[in-house]
């Protein structure tokens, strides 16, 4: 009977000890910690390999024009600032960095719901041989421009 009484208790507090190993905060800390680690560097080389896209872009859409360039790429650091005066217009300052290519800045314009299709602009550029021609620069554009308007401001054709 006593046997008994002993395995029972020593079972309990096995049990016991392995609830309070896995529910304990610090274990969970330590692993959230980790995940937090590795989440940072997939970020990073994420960042990595989109600004080295963006670099393979922008070259080979100058290349096909004949054109090189041999400016460093900066990352982009900042988004559009956009402002809604009314439900229909949409104005922003559209901020166009080195190394951004024609896919780069249709996507920023579409989001920031100046456009309503990237892929439109995009292929308007790559059609009119504009896809190389894109300026560094600021520029404040609304939702009542088309693709051709934007195009000349972004290239500075005022086609």
């Amino acid at each position: 009977m006593m046997k008994i009484v002993f395995r029972s208790i020593g079972i309990g507090c096995i049990l016991s000890a392995a609830i309070l190993y896995f529910t304990n905060p610090e274990n969970l800390t330590a692993s959230t910690q980790n995940s937090e680690a590795e989440l940072k560097k997939v970020r990073m080389e994420l960042d990595r390999v989109k600004e080295e896209l963006a670099v393979a872009q922008t070259l080979s859409s100058s290349s096909n024009q004949g054109q090189t360039t041999s400016k460093p790429v900066e990352k982009e650091k900042s988004e559009p600032v956009t402002e809604v005066v009314k439900e229909s217009l949409v104005k922003t300052v559209l901020s166009i960095e080195s190394g951004s290519n024609s896919t780069i800045v249709s996507e920023k314009l579409e989001r920031s719901g100046i456009i309503s299709s990237s892929k439109e602009l995009e292929q308007f550029l790559s059609d009119n041989h504009l896809a190389g021609r894109i300026q560094i620069g600021e520029y404040e554009l609304d939702s009542t421009m088309s693709i051709k308007e934007i195009a000349g401001v972004i290239t500075n054709t005022k086609k």
